[in-house]
């Protein structure tokens, strides 16, 4: 009985090499779970593999899934040892060469003022821009959102856009060839 189990999961089983062994599926569950960590350690390196496929398969997927994890973190650890030794000698150096320029670089009474102008001119003229700023790119969306709302197709709209597109663009050229002077001649 047991030669026939055995012959029926070797046959379902990848190919052993001639150094590894099957484990034995009656064994006690720390056996089992001392060869599962093995070949999870091990790889297919092991000296005894899991008798079952499914274990196999699980076990060398979460190997790949914790080396892709280490390696990220160590890529990751990388980055942030670069980050902090470009931090501090940066920082070393614009503390020697800035102390004395900070004085002068340091805003004072009449930059704080300049400051406070330049933002009340850009503010006033924010609210009180014209028309032609109002729209823009903010426009076509609110064309959108109101044509959707609307029901209409989106095929049939990108349609009709293009169509006023090209007829704007023969309007414009038909203009241009009309105030050249010298086509007429």
């Amino acid at each position: 009985m047991s030669s026939s189990s055995s012959s029926s999961a070797a046959a379902s089983a990848p190919p052993i090499s001639p150094t590894q062994q099957a484990d034995n599926p009656s064994s006690s569950r720390l056996h089992k779970a001392k060869i599962n960590l093995e070949y999870l350690a091990l790889g297919s390196q092991a000296s005894v593999v899991p008798a079952s496929l499914t274990t196999r398969s699980a076990l060398t997927t979460a190997r790949y899934a914790i080396k892709y994890i280490i390696r990220r973190l160590i890529r990751y650890a990388k980055y942030a040892a670069v980050g902090a030794a470009v931090a501090a000698i940066g920082g070393g150096l614009l503390g020697t060469i800035g102390s004395g320029l900070a004085f002068f670089a340091a805003p004072g009474i009449g930059v704080g003022m300049g400051l406070g102008v330049l933002t009340a001119i850009f503010k006033f003229g924010w609210r009180h821009r014209g028309n032609h700023l109002r729209g823009g790119i903010w426009e076509g969306w609110s064309n959108m959102k109101a044509r959707a709302q609307a029901g209409h197709d989106g095929a049939t709209d990108e349609a009709l856009d293009a169509a006023n597109k090209e007829e704007e663009r023969r309007k414009d050229e038909n203009k241009k060839t009309r105030n050249d002077v010298w086509m007429r001649v």
